[in-house]
């Protein structure tokens, strides 16, 4: 039965799911670079939005190893349907905040959501890809996030100019409505294991990769409307998003497809490269050609590194364990974001963009170097 459901890649629980998911990140991003200006309007500080949108990524961490067994052992739709209608209602709920601190309490809710459906999702993704286009099939899927990224930025900040907070949230909300109703049709795929663990060992190692990356992606995630109001770049911040994303479109196919063809180092550890030296320039850009051109190098370096971390991951699991193993990694992706949020946002208080742009970087190689020993070690 598995190689009959490998035979092809586009099939109707491929193309839904990647839709869904595309309406999933598009209502995420559409608040990226308008929550910062929503927490001023609440009177909330620098610190304070670090750690609200930090939170967000806290919340999903806590909870990801557990989505994660209750992904093996309920069945990836149902976990995704309710992590769905979870990050539905927060949305649905944004324009009753009236505190830093609602609000606060408010993206822990929807980080549950957010852990919830993107765990199941990518885990169902997982078990309809055909194992000899493991690469292709995640960097098709990723390409989802990217469109969203690419126009949800520039588009919310067009939205607020326009109207207003309350107008933008409902926009956001009827666009996780439409995300809902795209997995209705879906079929399980749910593997028959019952007991299967919390923690995923096997996965471990790619997760602690894909953390070292993602904490550069919070400090961006975070800072970079920040960065740009006080450096004068001359763009939106939305537009170094749209940068990226465009890049990131282009870029993980060609990566997913390469991973498969000569290996996944052959991937990783130049996009680790890339994305370190994206930092550098970002950490010294002074005009929109430097800004823009530290998207493009961020961008060529995600783009390579996190589906071939991902294939990585389902190459190393099992069938049984593969919701722990994406549970486990998709925790270490975020608690990277919250963490570059909160602890880089100190390094920023303290020492400048330069400083913690540069520091992501350096975290970034020591991961590089890291991996070509651990590679080397094994053989491979």
């Amino acid at each position: 039965m598995d190689s009959l459901k490998n035979e092809k890649l586009f099939t109707r629980n491929f193309i839904l799911t990647t839709l869904s998911t595309f309406a999933l990140f598009a209502s995420f991003y559409f608040l990226l670079v308008t929550l910062p200006t929503y927490i001023r309007v609440l009177g909330g500080t620098e610190s304070q939005i670090g750690l609200i949108i930090g939170v967000f990524t806290i919340s999903a961490v806590l909870l990801r190893p557990h989505i994660g067994r209750e992904v093996d052992r309920r069945g990836r739709k149902n976990v995704l349907i309710a992590g769905l209608l979870i990050f539905l209602l927060s949305m649905l709920l944004y324009d009753y905040t009236t505190s830093v601190t609602s609000l606060l309490l408010l993206r822990v809710f929807q980080g549950i959501g957010w852990g919830a459906a993107t765990t199941a999702a990518i885990t169902l993704i997982a078990d309809i890809s055909p194992a000899n286009r493991r690469g292709e099939a995640m960097g098709l899927y990723g390409m989802a996030a990217n469109v969203a990224m690419a126009t949800g930025p520039l588009l919310s900040e067009m939205l607020l100019e326009a109207y207003n907070f309350p107008a933008l949230f409902a926009i956001s909300a009827a666009i996780a409505f439409i995300s809902l109703l795209l997995v209705l049709p879906v079929s399980e795929t749910k593997v028959e294991h019952p007991v299967t663990p919390l923690f995923s060992k096997e996965a471990l190692f790619p997760s602690a990769l894909m953390f070292m990356v993602t904490v550069t992606y919070g400090s961006i995630v975070s800072f970079l409307p920040l960065f740009v109001e006080k450096h004068d770049i001359g763009v939106k911040a939305g537009i170094f998003f749209t940068v990226f994303a465009i890049t990131l479109i282009i870029i993980r196919v060609l990566a997913g497809k390469l991973s498969d063809a000569r290996g996944r180092k052959f991937v990783i550890v130049p996009g680790m490269f890339l994305i370190a030296l994206g930092l550098w320039v970002l950490s010294t850009a002074s005009s929109p050609q430097s800004f823009l051109a530290a998207a493009l190098l961020y961008g060529m370096g995600f783009g390579s590194v996190h589906p071939a971390l991902v294939a990585l991951l389902v190459d190393r699991v099992g069938e049984s364990g593969r919701g722990a193993a994406m549970g486990t990694f998709t925790a270490a992706f975020d608690l990277g974001i919250g963490s570059g949020s909160i602890i880089l946002g100190v390094v920023l208080q303290y020492f400048g963009f330069m400083v913690m742009y540069l520091l992501g970087g350096l975290i970034v190689i020591a991961g590089a170097v890291w991996f070509i020993s651990v590679n080397d070690k094994k053989g491979k």
